[in-house]
């Protein structure tokens, strides 16, 4: 187990204007392999930023020249509708 200090988030930016999301920048992660899945660690700020959510609606969204992974916390109430 690591012992690191928390330093902070690199590159975060935020914005006062109500046009703009908040950006909070994680930095590069490597995609690892593992039998049949790839996985992307994420780092412990962003699920504290989506309230520690124990399951995320994961998308793929492309956008013109912009394609990103999208993460949804999903509720209680949503966990339980979906899973009947």
């Amino acid at each position: 187990m690591r012992n690191n200090t928390h330093q902070g988030v690199k590159h975060a930016k935020t914005s006062n204007s109500d046009s703009q999301p908040t950006v909070t920048d994680f930095g590069t992660r490597k995609i690892l392999s593992q039998n049949f899945s790839h996985l992307v660690t994420i780092d412990r700020t962003a699920l504290t930023n989506l309230g520690n959510p124990t399951r995320v609606n994961v998308q793929l969204v492309q956008d013109k020249e912009n394609k990103y992974i999208k993460l949804t916390p999903i509720s209680e109430k949503e966990k339980g509708e979906n899973e009947n």
